[in-house]
């Protein structure tokens, strides 16, 4: 019984477990196991005839269930791994489909992409379904989230962005015109911290044509003379 409490004695002795001087915490662990095991094993564990009791190796016991425990750890690891990055791309994923993309999808090629333009002293960055944003030097300004389309999807509203000094919130109108490709042409403060910008885009090309079509239509129709009555 005294052997039993010294051993479990030099247990609650284990304790500079991270020093560089003294055995690792796994030879640790190994050892205060094993002492353990013996301790109990000396009232438990018949004698042979040598007078000596009958051990089973622990140390190799316990290397295999540590060599075990490391790899199920490591499987662990990487299952949590490719669990997280799953998880993300179906949060990525949500997202995307939750968005008003238009009535025939044609601004979905804008998600996840960024237009700059260069202005005086500024770098002005939109990236739609996001934020945008004023660069100088390393100092960012946000002038706002996104926030909906407006006018028919003619419009891109930012909202909610760094507050001006003495002032609103800034904002972010981007106006949607008809070009042969994305592109920013335009950036200018009407109003104290309310910021407009121009678009060029194809994705607006298909109503603005038929708007003109029918514009032309309706220019003939007027230009038609009146019938009149034969006498």
């Amino acid at each position: 019984m005294s052997q039993m409490r010294s051993q479990t004695y030099q247990l609650c002795k284990v304790t500079d477990i991270t020093s560089t001087s003294s055995p690792s915490w796994l030879a640790k662990i190994q050892r205060t196991v094993k002492n353990i095991l013996q301790a109990v094993n000396l009232f438990q564990t018949p004698v042979d005839k040598s007078g000596r009791t009958q051990f089973t190796s622990v140390g190799k016991l316990l290397s295999l269930v540590f060599v075990e425990a490391a790899n199920v750890r490591k499987e662990y690891e990487e299952s949590s791994a490719k669990l997280s990055k799953i998880q993300s791309r179906i949060s990525s994923l949500t997202q995307k489909l939750e968005q008003d993309f238009g009535p025939d999808k044609e601004f979905y090629s804008f998600y996840g992409q960024c237009l700059e333009i260069k202005q005086n002293k500024y770098v002005y960055k939109i990236c739609p379904f996001k934020q945008a944003t004023q660069v100088e030097g390393h100092s960012t300004t946000r002038l706002g989230s996104w926030e909906k389309f407006e006018d028919s999807y003619r419009i891109m509203h930012f909202a909610n962005g760094d507050k001006c000094w003495n002032g609103p919130d800034r904002s972010l109108k981007v106006k949607l015109r008809c070009g042969l490709k994305n592109e920013v042409t335009d950036v200018g403060e009407p109003s104290r911290c309310e910021y407009e910008a121009l678009l060029s885009t194809p994705a607006v090309c298909v109503e603005e044509k038929l708007k003109e079509l029918q514009h032309k239509l309706e220019l003939m129709n007027k230009e038609q003379p009146e019938g009149h009555d034969e006498l």
